[in-house]
């Protein structure tokens, strides 16, 4: 019966790229995935704007953090 207990994600040190997993479908993020890790195609900001016009909030400096490894996705 409890063997799923486990407490609840701490969103506060949770980075917004891993909360998407969540929210988007597996293409979707799968997708998502793939332009955060073409910083040669997508600038952080240019991702920013297409991500936004298809309802989708996730800030340019998150991108950057998290191309960069230094959000809460790489603090283990």
């Amino acid at each position: 019966m409890l063997e799923s207990l486990e407490p609840p994600r701490n969103l506060v040190y949770t980075c917004k790229v891993d909360l998407l997993k969540d929210e988007l479908s597996e293409d979707d993020y799968k997708i998502l995935m793939e332009a955060i890790n073409d910083r040669q195609k997508w600038g952080a900001k240019t991702l920013n704007k297409a991500l936004a016009e298809r309802g989708l909030s996730l800030a340019d400096t998150t991108i950057t953090r998290h191309r960069n490894k230094q959000c809460a996705c790489y603090r283990h």
